[in-house]
């Protein structure tokens, strides 16, 4: 079962979200905290203004990694869960055609 989630948080000042990909809330917060170390320790918890948790769809959700689409194809298909849209895209017309010639 896919345990990963997009943890989104709404800081002031800030035009999007920072996104955490995790498995729980407290595995978010840490590593925004990590984050927060990494860049100076600006962020204050009374900056954050809301915090919202998306869950992934296989097939659906979807996000860019190193100037390409990725697809979320879920844990059991991919070491992050991830795929190149063109590579997932080939898989699914292939099983598609599989199914009418089958």
């Amino acid at each position: 079962m896919n345990k990963v989630k997009l943890y989104k948080y709404y800081i002031n000042n800030i035009e999007k979200p920072l996104v955490m990909e995790a498995e729980s809330r407290e595995m978010a917060d840490q590593m925004l905290v990590s984050l927060n170390n990494k860049v100076g320790g600006n962020l204050s918890i009374q900056n954050i203004t809301d915090v919202r948790i998306e869950t992934l769809i296989v097939g659906e959700s979807s996000k860019i990694k190193g100037g390409k689409k990725h697809i979320w194809v879920g844990k059991d298909y991919s070491n992050d869960g991830w795929m190149e849209k063109n590579k997932y895209l080939e898989i699914v017309i292939n099983n598609k055609k599989q199914q009418k010639n089958g």
